[in-house]
């Protein structure tokens, strides 16, 4: 955490950047971005900026492409505890971003949001990330320089989430789920179990982790993510650039994503008990990443368009009957736009995997019940 002299000396350098402020006056209106430049002289601590100028940003972001946010589970935590916030992923920036607007809008602390070092390549990302309560998850490295750094970051985690009482958020997954497939990776785990000093079960019931299904009605990266698919079938050796995850942030940010729902699940605690009746460390892990998944999956807000690309995809007829002849008319709009925006050479793979993508949630959840 920042402290107020170092918050001071990140917003100088951050809004002292004259590109910055050229993209502030290019995204936001006029008197938004008026606001913000007046507000940056008043803030003094990281809780200032989050409410002076990441919420009104956040707003605006929400009248602009969301048609609906709503949010479930909350009732169930306890606003003066810490808790691992441990969540499927599908955008770069507005699910820890939307994840802690709710928190603060319902009398939470925001948590504390971990962030991949692939993030942090720019210094104007990197002064954001930090100024809202970011620390940095390394992913490249020397194999003993990462273990060593891993076994730190759990420590921290703990440290923060069991005696300091503050909530942290991490993905279930390093990188989104592009196919829109949520699966707790058991690296995560495996990382936030390094600073055990006794059993797993003990420690992860001292971490609150508490699940969270994050449901986006549309997913305005689901074509750039389709493409990125289809280039890397073309040629395995294909990364993206941090321009481009730039790209798919701002496309992410501005596109419209209609309904978005949030649901808080219940911390995983009595569940835990189940994960002593397995032989090994790494079924342990399998078993608790299957919990976090199990309530993932049960708690995604489904909506015409999942029922419609998982009837597309396999030839069913679900979305009939359920939905309002609108809602089904709206997605079959959107899904057909989508569809032929992609390379003719490349539509059938293009095909399956942008439907995937929808149906997906529906095909676990099914699985779930």
């Amino acid at each position: 955490m920042l402290s107020a002299e170092e918050v001071k000396a990140a917003l100088r350098e951050l809004f002292g950047n004259t590109g910055l402020q050229q993209g502030i006056r290019a995204v936001l209106p006029a008197d938004l971005a008026l606001y913000i430049a007046k507000a940056v002289e008043t803030v003094e601590t990281i809780a200032d900026f989050q409410e002076k100028i990441i919420l009104p940003f956040l707003q605006f972001v929400q009248r602009q492409s969301i048609d609906e946010l709503t949010v479930s589970g909350l009732e169930q935590l306890d606003p003066a505890a810490g808790y691992l916030f441990i969540s499927n992923h599908r955008d770069i920036v507005l699910d820890s971003a939307f994840l802690n607007k709710t928190l603060f809008e319902h009398g939470f602390e925001t948590s504390q949001i971990a962030i991949g070092d692939n993030l942090m390549k720019h210094r104007n990302a990197e002064l954001l990330f930090r100024l809202n309560k970011s620390f940095v998850v390394k992913r490249t490295g020397a194999p003993i320089a990462l273990y060593r750094y891993s076994v730190a970051l759990s420590q921290y985690i703990f440290r923060q989430v069991s005696e300091e009482k503050h909530s942290v958020w991490i993905a279930q997954r390093e990188g989104r789920a592009k196919d829109g497939d949520d699966r707790t990776q058991q690296g995560v785990l495996k990382m936030l179990s390094l600073s055990a000093n006794g059993p797993l079960t003990e420690h992860m019931r001292s971490l609150k982790l508490v699940p969270v299904s994050i449901s986006y009605e549309y997913d305005p990266c689901d074509l750039l993510k389709t493409l990125e698919y289809l280039q890397k079938q073309a040629n395995p050796d294909y990364q993206k650039t941090f321009e481009e995850d730039v790209r798919h942030m701002l496309q992410g940010i501005q596109g419209f994503k209609g309904k978005v729902h949030f649901h808080f699940g219940h911390p995983l605690l009595e569940q835990l008990n189940t994960l002593d009746a397995q032989p090994t460390p790494k079924q342990q892990l399998d078993l608790l990443a299957g919990l976090i998944d199990q309530s993932i999956h049960r708690h995604y807000a489904l909506q015409a368009v999942n029922y419609l690309a998982y009837d597309w995809l396999l030839d069913k007829q679900e979305a009939e009957g359920r939905f309002s002849e609108k809602a089904i008319e709206t997605a079959t709009e959107y899904l057909a736009t989508r569809l032929a925006a992609l390379p003719p050479a490349q539509l059938e793979d293009g095909r399956a995997y942008l439907l995937r993508m929808y149906a997906n949630p529906l095909i676990n959840q099914l699985a779930a019940q």
